[in-house]
């Protein structure tokens, strides 16, 4: 990767995503407060359970809330997606970096490059402050005993996830065009994937140890998928469509299929009778006619109105 250009992007993103790490930080000092509050333990107690000796993801503790990796760093992944790539459409980055002299697999991978990094140092950054208060919290007597499994597990579990979330936003900032539409979309998807890999779980009946490694390892299949899928939109990426719902005019076909087929899915898998589906149906169906090609309604209105 060129130097220069990752000069460039860190001059042109570093007040952003400082000031995420800044307000990371206060969060998580607010979190562990709170959770310190929650504990209840004596002298001569250890004050995590057993389970951190376990390769699984550790989030409580039998007597209080104590998390290794928190889900706060979650959100802060999500909106570091939409910082990189949503805003630099709205302050034409993308305008002066496309005639930069770089190729855009370049830029693109050099983008997700330093969001990740300095994500991940965030990261760092956040969870040491955060074993910091713990550690200042913890009684006297009270042994504050943290364990490789259950920290390594941890981590890499909420890794996966944490870059499964900026991956949603990072793709998804790409192909929308509005700012309002994209929170609105990327909110209500995010909800519905988090709400349904619970649900898949329980389908599956698995353990909550393989649940857990499970989705991790499918949030990693979906962000190889989504940062490879967006390296070649963004070649293509066109700024004559800046501002429309869809920046690419050609994913709005399998956009709608997948729209309508997702939503009625919802509706329908743990229904018993065939009228929730057929609603959900028609109504997506409907309105994702409606959303994607109402600008063209738009233009002729506006055209014949002109004659």
């Amino acid at each position: 990767m060129n130097k220069q250009l990752f000069q460039l992007l860190w001059r042109h993103y570093r007040k952003r995503l400082i000031a995420l790490g800044a307000i990371s930080l206060l969060v998580i000092i607010g979190i562990s407060l709170a959770d310190a509050g929650t504990w209840v333990v004596k002298p001569g107690q250890r004050l995590l359970s057993d389970q951190v000796n376990q390769w699984m993801l550790y989030q409580f503790s039998n007597r209080g809330t104590v998390s290794l990796f928190p889900v706060w760093l979650l959100f802060v992944f999500w909106v570091g997606g939409f910082l990189l790539m949503n805003q630099d459409l709205k302050d034409h980055f993308n305008q002066f970096l496309f005639t930069s002299g770089y190729r855009r697999q370049t830029i693109y991978w050099a983008k997700l490059l330093l969001g990740l990094g300095v994500l991940l140092g965030i990261t760092v950054m956040t969870t040491g402050v955060q074993y910091l208060v713990y550690w200042l919290k913890v009684p006297a007597g009270v042994t504050f005993n943290l364990a490789w499994p259950g920290v390594l597990a941890s981590w890499g579990i909420g890794l996966a996830n944490a870059v499964g979330m900026f991956a949603i936003f990072w793709f998804a900032a790409l192909i929308i065009g509005q700012t309002g539409a994209l929170i609105v979309t990327v909110s209500g998807f995010t909800l519905s994937v988090v709400g349904w890999a619970n649900v898949w779980s329980q389908w599956i009946k698995m353990t909550p140890v393989q649940s857990e490694w499970v989705s991790a390892l499918g949030w990693v299949v979906a962000t190889l998928i989504l940062f490879i899928w967006g390296s070649v939109l963004y070649a293509r990426l066109s700024l004559e469509h800046n501002g429309e719902y869809l920046m690419f005019p050609g994913l709005k076909v399998p956009v709608y299929i997948v729209f309508v087929l997702y939503v009625t899915f919802l509706f329908s898998v743990n229904a018993g009778e065939l009228a929730p589906g057929l609603t959900a149906f028609i109504i997506s169906a409907l309105f994702g006619y409606w959303w994607l090609w109402r600008p063209r309604f738009s233009r002729l209105r506006h055209r014949s109105d002109a004659d």
